[in-house]
């Protein structure tokens, strides 16, 4: 009985530390612009046609809104959970690549 306690533990263990480190997430695509004046916002499309919306939050939008219809690598900090950037991706840094 010991032991079932003991690997328990262990699984639980490291599920734990496993989900609580942040994880990094890098997508390539090319930033543009979406929706109407005055509510336009900064997307980026993936190479398999997903949109991500990106978070006015983001220490980079600036940058990333002079590099619209060039390719980028980003890598995403956090999703936002409230507010208006809901759902929307903080970009932490990007690299603009040569296509």
């Amino acid at each position: 009985m010991r032991i079932v306690y003991l690997v328990l533990f262990l699984i639980s263990g490291c599920y734990l530390l496993s989900s609580s480190s942040p994880q990094k997430q890098m997508i390539e695509g090319k930033i543009y612009t979406t929706g109407n004046e005055p509510f336009v916002e900064l997307a980026i499309e993936s190479k398999d046609g997903k949109v991500y919306l990106i978070s006015k939050n983001s220490p980079v939008y600036k940058s990333l809104w002079e590099n619209q219809g060039r390719y980028v690598l980003i890598e995403v900090e956090r999703k936002e959970t409230k507010g208006m950037e809901k759902g929307k991706f903080v970009v932490k840094s990007f690299k603009v690549l040569e296509k």
